[in-house]
């Protein structure tokens, strides 16, 4: 999230596998429910970023872990780039992994239930 929040796409690289499937929220207008692969990932990242002066992604809380996946509960605040205006949510992201570490997928619930039934 660090690398994330200081606009640092290098993370897109190392981080995730090559067939990484990365939902969204479906919140934030313009963006595609869900990107595929590394590239898409800096897609989304940069139209996301474009749209806010100021955007950060914080992990609020760990909901449950198991050996190849992990539901979290991330906190979204931005700062839109024309309006000014200051937005926050939270949101349930379900992780998985390849047996190497690097993220195969994400999917983005908003509730806590609907991510942990996904697990």
């Amino acid at each position: 999230m660090a690398e994330f929040n200081r606009g640092d796409l290098s993370w897109s690289k190392t981080a995730v596998a090559d067939d990484v499937e990365w939902g969204t929220t479906g919140a934030f207008p313009g963006l595609e429910g869900v990107y595929r692969g590394p590239d898409a990932i800096e897609e989304w990242m940069e139209t996301v970023r474009a749209e806010w002066e100021e955007f950060e992604v914080t992990l609020d809380e760990v909901l449950r872990e198991e050996e190849d996946a992990i539901v979290v509960v991330e906190r979204l605040w931005g700062r839109g780039r024309k309006s000014g205006a200051e937005a926050e949510m939270r949101v349930y992201s379900l992780y998985r992994f390849t047996a190497d570490g690097k993220v195969v997928s994400r999917e983005v619930f908003r509730s806590r239930e609907d991510a942990l039934a996904a697990l």
